[in-house]
């Protein structure tokens, strides 16, 4: 390693990813903001003291500031969360991370075949949401109008080859943020999940979201004419299954119930139910007003019992491949470090959706092999 071959660009790089300001950087570090944005720019490069400063700060191994980008990740496309409360440097970090999420899956894929984005391709600008929700909920055979069946949609969206991130699910705040990638033409759709803390029914919705993202984005869709709630609604909860399931429904706890056969949140249905023209605005205010002081708008009934313990696919090829003793964790990082993905093992298992100190280091080598990981997940 050689102090001239300091790369500045992967000095943003990391800075962002930890969402940091270079005015907050300079602070931190007690180096000029001025040589920050030099060294960043490959003007000049920091001293080998500065240069540990940098990488302490950061929490970036300094190895990864001397490696230079062997796979380029194309951002074409982003979706934040409207309602995000998030600070903007925090936001903007999202995008650095599922930039090398999409790094890992394109190691993993060395060893595993994983799903391909599969959508129908009968969708049309001029569908309504109605046509579209349904052509995809045919597409990925989920329902029918006699019987409705409550879905875990993160399981689904994955199976159909969509990458969910779950680095998030437990941070306050944290909203869910969408990521359209290519990597030499090969279009991915990438979404960090927002605080649902795991809970089915708030995964479901903010998936259905985000769900409606993509489909704007392949039918060429501004979204500022393609409302995404909307098509949460109706995919979530196509009309005549619903309104078959609406009778007797009047006040919260009836909603409740419903809450228990469809899996999403009791204002979502409360709302539905308005929209279809099944309860009229005044009982629709009286009913949100109710679910409002009951407390719900923090935690709804039924919340406990629709838990989830979905695991990301990362998750799941690391363990193939060492059950399989195609790597250990010694090798799995020394790999990955050939890939130009340097990080500390605790980051990796951010990203991985692993528990703490799963990462150790052992020194066993193991012949490279492949696994098919096509399986549809349960």
């Amino acid at each position: 390693m050689k102090k001239d071959l300091f790369n500045g660009k992967r000095l943003k790089i990391a800075r962002v990813y930890r969402g940091k300001t270079v005015d907050i950087l300079a602070k931190e570090t007690n180096i000029n903001k001025k040589d920050i944005l030099a060294f960043e720019d490959n003007k000049y490069k920091p001293t080998l003291e500065n240069a540990l400063k940098l990488s302490n700060i950061l929490h970036f191994p300094r190895e990864y500031f001397y490696d230079n980008e062997n796979i380029k990740v194309v951002v074409e496309d982003s979706h934040f969360n409207p309602n995000s409360t998030l600070p903007r440097m925090e936001e903007i970090s999202y995008k650095e991370k599922l930039i090398m999420l999409r790094k890992l899956f394109l190691f993993f894929e060395e060893y595993i075949g994983f799903p391909q984005l599969d959508l129908p391709n009968n969708l049309h600008r001029g569908d309504s949401m109605e046509v579209l929700s349904q052509k995809i909920r045919e597409h990925w055979d989920l329902w029918d109008d006699e019987k409705p069946t409550p879905l875990n949609l993160g399981d689904i969206m994955t199976a159909k080859g969509v990458i969910i991130s779950y680095m998030n699910v437990n941070r306050r705040g944290a909203s869910p943020f969408t990521q359209k990638q290519s990597v030499e033409k090969d279009i991915k759709y990438v979404i960090a999940l927002g605080e649902d803390k795991n809970v089915a029914p708030i995964r479901n919705h903010d998936l259905a979201c985000e769900l409606g993202y993509i489909v704007s984005d392949i039918l060429n869709i501004p979204l500022k004419k393609f409302d995404c709630e909307e098509f949460a609604d109706e995919f979530l909860l196509p009309k005549q299954a619903f309104l078959n399931s609406l009778q007797d429904t009047n006040e919260i706890e009836d909603f409740v119930k419903l809450k228990a056969r469809w899996a999403v949140p009791v204002s979502l249905l409360v709302y539905r139910a308005y929209s279809l023209g099944v309860i009229s605005y005044k009982k629709y205010n009286y009913l949100l007003n109710d679910w409002q002081q009951r407390g719900w708008n923090k935690s709804e009934p039924l919340d406990d019992k629709f838990k989830l313990t979905d695991s990301s696919l990362l998750k799941m090829a690391y363990e193939a491949l060492i059950e399989n003793h195609i790597v250990s964790n010694a090798t799995l990082i020394d790999k990955l470090h050939n890939q130009g993905i340097t990080l500390y093992p605790e980051d990796l298992e951010i990203l991985m959706d692993l528990k703490p100190n799963t990462l150790q280091t052992k020194n066993n080598k193991n012949n490279v092999k492949k696994v098919d990981f096509k399986r549809k997940r349960a």
